[in-house]
């Protein structure tokens, strides 16, 4: 495997902004939340402690997303994690979510599966947007606010 591989396959899979990267000009970019505790858990860390080293422990991770039903699904938020000792957590999230919405969360899952349709399902940027519309009638929740 030839080294502008090995960097490529990097980048897919531990730059937390690959994904939003290649759709800079039409999203704005994810906010910084910054995470710390003792034994934090969230789905795509390690479930298990074995798997962290027993002093230090240092990963990146880009966008965790899966094919179901061939749409992309998001499955976990892009993030930077450093571990001490198997126990103690240093996160930086990346995602739109804001305190006191209650929506904001659903948004930012929202807005990653436009950014995922758009650039893997070969799907316009206004059809991504129109099938990521979640919600009931009073109540629709899209990603239109983390548009540029």
């Amino acid at each position: 495997m030839k080294f502008k591989d090995k960097i490529n396959l990097w980048n897919q899979y531990h730059n937390p902004f690959y994904i939003w990267w290649k759709c800079k000009y039409y999203f704005k970019r994810p906010k910084c939340h910054f995470i710390y505790g003792k034994n934090i858990w969230f789905f795509g860390l390690y479930i298990n402690k074995k798997y962290y080293n027993p002093i230090i422990h240092f990963r990146m991770s880009a966008l965790g997303w899966k094919w179901k039903y061939d749409e992309p699904r998001h499955e976990w938020d892009p993030f930077i994690q450093i571990c001490f000792f198997r126990k103690y957590h240093l996160i930086w999230v990346f995602n739109w979510v804001k305190k006191g919405d209650a929506n904001s969360y659903v948004r930012s899952m929202a807005t990653w599966e436009t950014m995922l349709n758009y650039l893997y399902c070969n799907k316009s940027l206004k059809d991504s947007i129109l099938d990521n519309e979640w919600g009931e009638e009073d109540n629709i929740i899209t990603p239109l606010d983390n548009l540029n």
